[in-house]
């Protein structure tokens, strides 16, 4: 019995549809997942709750408490509610967060749970449960300076970021730099930024505090301003991005 339930749970499939990712403080953050499993084959059964590492290209970065799931043979919906990460690896935590950003696809594994499974009759069995869980990554993600409206002797920008990722963060308040290609500052700018799936429009204020060379510029995240830990991760957000003729005209 044991052998034939590891069986199926291995070959079991765990398709992330939604990560959030909130409340972030120096060494915490809210987690919640949606998620669907199909595979498990055609007699329902019931796998006892559990914790997992999570586990991200550079390792283990916290612990995650799983639900009781009840599986079909059409598939069954497993939603995680929001429940507190502890970061146990920062270095690990801050490559998972960068791939989330930066690459087009990423590996997420929940490793090392030990439960139990009960079928029909009630039959049970120990198992391990291990899962990788592929994500696309955000790539980027890529960026567009909708418009500019010149206000005293500042700008406010309407940007625009497409996260084609089941991730959705709360970045807080943002603080970037633009750029010009050559690295020479030509504004700064911020303002709170919550990445959702899909398009994502926010507004930041800043002021110009250089001479943009043409409208070929890229945006860099340099911190934000609360005090957490995404003042050591929100750096891997660097895009290029196209000014808006009254942003450079700002700068000239």
């Amino acid at each position: 019995m044991n052998a034939i339930t590891q069986y199926i749970v291995n070959n079991s499939k765990l398709e992330v549809t939604l990560i959030k990712i909130t409340d972030a403080t120096p060494d915490t953050f809210l987690m919640a997942i949606e998620s669907r499993v199909t595979n498990t084959g055609p007699v329902s059964s019931t796998i006892s709750p559990m914790t997992v590492d999570l586990v991200g290209p550079a390792g283990a970065f916290g612990k995650l408490d799983l639900p009781v799931i009840k599986t079909s043979s059409s598939g069954t919906d497993v939603n995680i509610p929001s429940q507190l990460i502890k970061i146990t690896n920062k270095a690990a935590f801050k490559a998972f967060v960068t791939a989330i950003l930066r690459d087009e696809s990423l590996l997420l594994q929940l490793k090392n749970g030990k439960g139990t499974v009960k079928a029909m009759m009630g039959m049970s069995a120990q198992i391990d449960y291990n899962k990788d869980c592929p994500l696309k990554g955000m790539h980027g993600p890529k960026t567009k300076i909708l418009k500019t409206q010149v206000e005293g002797g500042g700008f406010k920008n309407t940007i625009k970021i497409l996260n084609p990722s089941p991730l959705e963060l709360d970045l807080g308040t943002i603080k970037q730099e633009i750029r010009n290609a050559d690295g020479s500052l030509v504004a700064v700018q911020q303002g709170k930024v919550y990445l959702l799936r899909g398009d994502t429009d926010f507004v930041v204020e800043g002021k110009a505090v250089g001479k943009a060379a043409g409208q070929d510029a890229k945006l860099v995240a340099v911190g934000v301003v609360e005090d957490n830990w995404h003042n050591e991760t929100i750096t891997a957000f660097d895009e290029p991005v196209v000014l808006p003729q009254e942003l450079v005209s700002l700068c000239a």
